[in-house]
């Protein structure tokens, strides 16, 4: 009861509560892949940090390729940056254009393509449909990018080398698969799930325990790069029915790893 009095005579007596300050309402929930898309350009259009939360999961990384370095920025970082961005001295940037959007009823992947001083931009986006909306949940990006069909193909292979450590649970062909920094994500029961490579790796492990691995059909597969960044969707059919797993890809010096990669039991 001491707890809960205090709590109270705290908002009584701070500046919102005194001064009679709104409280800001929640925007509307994105009701489609595309909305969060769209409100992620807004956000960075107009610099507004609220607008850029209401785009993404508060966990989500935003990866960057350039010149063969890769940067990562939190959540945080970005909304620091977008509030103390100064006026743009020439005309607004215009929103990225939606090349192409991959979804499911509760994940999906889109390609979207700006120009960001002058050099075009290619974002791959993965995103998941949460209790409160579709949000964002990691981006990948390159400026301006070299078409290459080896990029395509390093994706594939990704993909392939993922079917194989699943069907021996192979913990170490797991890990090459994956970049160190990567989250293995999911959604249950509208709920944002995540865990590290190193606790997938270990969950391999344990399952190899009960069994020699899994088995599965192959029931489609979509694969989209360009320069050193991409995406792939892939389906599959088990005895508990089927899933779908969604990935940001990135080209590393080891080769080509995940960078997110989102599950969901769900056709494509």
């Amino acid at each position: 009861m001491r707890l809960i009095r205090t709590v109270l005579m705290a908002a009584a007596l701070s500046p919102a509560a005194t001064h009679g300050a709104p409280v800001p309402a929640p925007g509307p929930a994105n009701a489609t892949p595309a909305d969060a898309v769209r409100l992620y350009g807004e956000a960075i259009a107009e610099r507004d940090p609220v607008k850029l939360g209401r785009a993404f999961q508060p966990s989500a990384i935003a990866y960057e390729v350039d010149g063969g370095t890769v940067t990562a920025t939190y959540q945080a970082q970005w909304k620091a940056r977008l509030a103390q961005a100064p006026e743009p001295s020439g005309p607004s940037t215009p929103p990225p254009t939606i090349e192409r959007i991959d979804a499911g009823e509760t994940t999906a992947l889109a390609r979207l393509r700006s120009v960001r001083d002058g050099r075009p931009l290619v974002d791959y986006v993965l995103l998941a449909r949460l209790a409160g909306g579709w949000r964002i949940v990691g981006t990948l990006r390159q400026p301006d990018p070299a078409e290459d069909p080896a990029s395509a193909a390093g994706v594939a292979g990704v993909v392939d080398d993922k079917f194989e450590a699943d069907r021996r649970w192979d913990e170490a062909g797991l890990g090459e698969t994956l970049d160190p920094r990567a989250l293995v994500m999911s959604v249950e029961d509208g709920e944002f799930v995540a865990a590290s490579v190193a606790e997938w790796r270990a969950r391999y492990v344990d399952r190899r325990k009960t069994s020699p691995g899994a088995r599965f059909e192959v029931t489609s597969r979509l694969v989209d790069a360009q320069g050193d960044v991409g995406m792939a969707r892939w389906s599959f059919r088990t005895e508990s029915g089927e899933w779908t797993d969604r990935a940001l890809m990135l080209r590393t010096a080891s080769g080509w790893r995940m960078a997110a990669l989102l599950f969901v039991r769900e056709a494509p």
